[in-house]
């Protein structure tokens, strides 16, 4: 099958193993404080911080401490992993210390704890939601991969289609103007390239700097024109 991946382009290879990402702040819109006072940390209960999309990831442990009458501070303690966007952080009724209450919506902003992994979309069983945000966790053959999503983690076969059936997956390529790819086979330099308009969604062009069936090396970073493709990670 050629030289498989190296392991660090997987997606668990940060120090929880899972892939996704952490919390790396949280902003503070002002809120109805109630009872809380100045000066104590409050620790903002688990339920009020949605789940990680990802199996296996952990929510963050958050802290509220109020500096004014609407205003407030929230410090990350443990930054959490498993998220492939911001969790929703709505404390209300009470929170963490000496029976105090509140009412607020903080706004959580996302950083990587690992080397970015390879991303793509799945289907992960007949009649289930394409997930556009799977990581790629282990290669198992030219175009067999263990991948972990939302849903769970399985193996899945790699084809050229946004049309998938079950145990089926797509991973995305760009070139340097912007434009899109399937990619049908990945090895450690090379990726073999499907020209394809708006892979994963969203609105892009067909490529054309590579033919069907081209080869062309590949990299997270930034495309070289008639050279490389970005191979989307996350």
């Amino acid at each position: 099958m050629g030289r498989p991946l190296n392991k660090k382009f997987f997606a668990n290879t940060n120090a929880v193993g899972v892939g996704g990402e952490s919390i790396a702040s949280v902003t503070a819109p002002a809120g109805t404080l109630a009872s809380l006072v100045t000066g104590p940390s409050y620790i903002i209960p688990a339920a009020s911080i949605s789940a990680p999309q990802i199996t296996g990831g952990a929510k963050p442990v958050l802290t509220v401490a109020v500096t004014g009458a609407t205003a407030y501070t929230v410090t990350v303690v443990s930054a959490g992993s498993g998220y492939t966007s911001a969790p929703t952080i709505t404390f209300n009724a009470s929170v963490t210390g000496g029976g105090a209450s509140g009412s607020a919506t903080p706004v959580a902003t996302l950083t990587s704890t690992r080397v970015n992994g390879i991303k793509c979309e799945t289907q992960f069983a007949a009649g289930d939601t394409e997930i556009t945000t799977g990581d790629v966790v282990k290669q198992q053959g030219s175009r067999r991969y263990k991948v972990q999503t939302s849903q769970g983690t399985g193996f899945f076969t790699l084809v050229t289609t946004e049309a998938k059936a079950a145990g089926e997956m797509s991973i995305k390529a760009t070139d340097s103007a912007g434009n899109t790819y399937f990619v049908a086979k990945l090895t450690s330099r090379k990726a073999v390239l499907v020209p394809a308009a708006n892979v994963h969604g969203g609105t892009t062009t067909i490529g054309s700097q590579f033919a069907s069936g081209a080869t062309a090396k590949w990299t997270f970073g930034t495309a070289v024109v008639n050279t490389t493709v970005t191979i989307e990670n996350q």
